[in-house]
């Protein structure tokens, strides 16, 4: 059996020890029930994990002496960025939750036009965004990742657009005439940096399949079924990832 995974930010991380969070300590001691001398692996979050033996004092926090440490422990090859079109009524907490477990490293949630929702003031956005960071980790975890996705604030389409990665392989996904299937664009030497783009429940408007194709985005086709946002995006990361051979 794989030893039971726990978080610890940087900060708690020294060269031979780590201090567990409260919350960490709780789960292994308390509901784990694991005892002093447990092998344990610890991730910071940051793509390093720390394979170590459990220390558990009384009514203190737990620490972990480390072995040995591990880069880039659980982490596909490829940089993976989604970014997913909102709808009204729409969580992007599935999204986020789904698409950690596949190995997306980058999350950003768009508005378009027809989106149907509103920009909300930038307290909401950071306790939102808060949020879906606390989903990543419990995903991350739950998967034996070492990375937590990076969650970016919402903001709308043209901003993203301006905004992207030039050097990334880029994809959009929309039912549309033009529209290629997978298996036609990807390329024999796949890229290390990937970025893909699906719509809101309506789709995107002509004007922002234009804007992205001029971005360098190529449009792709998942057939003649129509997905719901929360669907298409995790659907979209696990073909890609298969391709790239992370789910062999």
């Amino acid at each position: 059996m794989e030893p039971p995974i726990f978080f610890a930010p940087p900060e708690n991380i020294q060269a031979d020890q780590i201090h567990l969070p409260a919350a960490e300590s709780h789960h292994a001691c308390d509901v784990l029930r694991l005892r002093s001398g447990a092998l344990v692996i610890v991730v910071d979050g940051l793509g390093t994990a720390y394979r170590g033996e459990l220390v558990i004092e009384s009514k203190k926090p737990s620490i972990v002496n480390v072995h040995a440490q591990i880069r880039n422990f659980g982490e596909p090859n490829c940089r993976l960025t989604l970014a997913a079109g909102l709808s009204a009524g729409f969580k992007f907490d599935e999204v986020v939750d789904k698409g950690t477990q596949i190995g997306v490293s980058r999350f950003v949630p768009v508005v378009t036009e027809r989106s149907k929702v509103k920009m909300e003031d930038a307290r909401r956005i950071a306790l939102k965004t808060a949020r879906l960071e606390k989903v990543a980790l419990a995903a991350m975890k739950q998967c034996r990742r070492s990375l937590r996705p990076e969650i970016v604030a919402p903001m709308a389409i043209a901003q993203y657009l301006h905004l992207i990665d030039r050097d990334s392989f880029k994809l959009v996904f929309h039912p549309s005439n033009g529209a290629r299937s997978l298996a036609d664009v990807l390329p024999p030497e796949l890229p290390k940096r990937i970025t893909l783009l699906v719509g809101p429940e309506a789709g995107f408007t002509s004007d922002e399949l234009s804007q992205a194709t001029a971005k360098g985005f190529t449009s792709v086709s998942l057939g003649p079924r129509i997905l719901r946002t929360e669907t298409a995006g995790p659907v979209v990361c696990a073909l890609v990832m298969e391709r790239l051979g992370e789910l062999r």
